[in-house]
């Protein structure tokens, strides 16, 4: 990226080529690029166990697998993604209220369970069949086939950029850290709550315009990988609790 492009003013910014592996992840793809059955059989259990529970009328069309660990920039910390597809339209009108509704379902699943294939963390999302897609690498565990087939390819990215935008948020982060120190648990809930949907906001937006290996996408999974997003979860939970507790009198 040239200096000034990532609207972070006129620096010098020091490209990087993210690492793309020679191969995928073998321990989760066949060597004829076929998810591994003993691992198909447990996602499958999983996303049902996950869905079941929530008791919506819209039928699952389809399971996958997607993300790096579908792809050939998977790295150790690569979470799973395992996403559930169906029509927001079969749950409700309000499509809002719907994705809401999910991603809070999603956050409370995610947040009570660890569970871990073959050293990576399984990360739910339910995603709307009819909202476009940016992977690209989507497996289909349901029909056991590739939708959109990985290809190894050079990404170059504005390192700068990406720290830059990290660091500013973890200063916003660390902001509401302090207010919950001072007790302020209103303030902390709110300030959460908006910062949790600014970031997911900022991500879509980002994989909308440049995909996976956009400026906000790669700053979203600094972020996540540094534990900050969980630190935010728990700001928001713990101001929450907080808030709602009464204290005993003394006697």
């Amino acid at each position: 990226a040239k200096s000034g492009e990532s609207g972070l003013g006129p620096l010098e910014e020091e490209a990087v080529v993210p690492e793309i592996k020679e191969d995928l992840n073998r321990d989760i793809w066949t060597e004829d690029n076929k998810l591994d059955p003993a691992i198909a059989k447990r996602l499958l259990r999983i996303a049902n166990d996950f869905y079941e529970k929530l008791d919506l009328p819209a039928p699952i069309l389809d399971i996958t697998f997607t993300g790096s660990m579908a792809n050939y920039n998977w790295t150790e910390k690569s979470d799973i993604d395992l996403h559930i597809v169906i029509d927001y339209n079969a749950v409700n009108e309000d499509k809002e209220l719907v994705k809401s509704y999910l991603m809070e379902a999603k956050s409370n699943w995610n947040r009570n369970h660890e569970i871990m294939i073959k050293g990576h963390e399984v990360e739910i999302y339910v995603q709307d069949s009819n909202e476009p897609h940016h992977s690209t690498a989507v497996y289909s565990i349901l029909r056991d086939k590739w939708e959109i087939i990985p290809e190894r390819a050079e990404f170059e990215v504005s390192e700068d950029a990406v720290r830059q935008k990290s660091e500013a948020i973890k200063s916003m982060i660390e902001f509401i850290e302090s207010l919950y120190g001072d007790q302020k648990y209103e303030e902390v809930y709110g300030d959460a709550d908006r910062l949790r949907v600014k970031l997911r906001n900022y991500r879509q937006c980002g994989l909308e315009q440049g995909g996976e290996y956009s400026v906000e996408n790669l700053v979203f999974k600094a972020l996540r990988n540094e534990g900050e997003l969980d630190k935010l979860s728990t700001l928001k939970k713990d101001a929450y609790d907080s808030m709602m507790s009464v204290k005993e009198s003394k006697r």
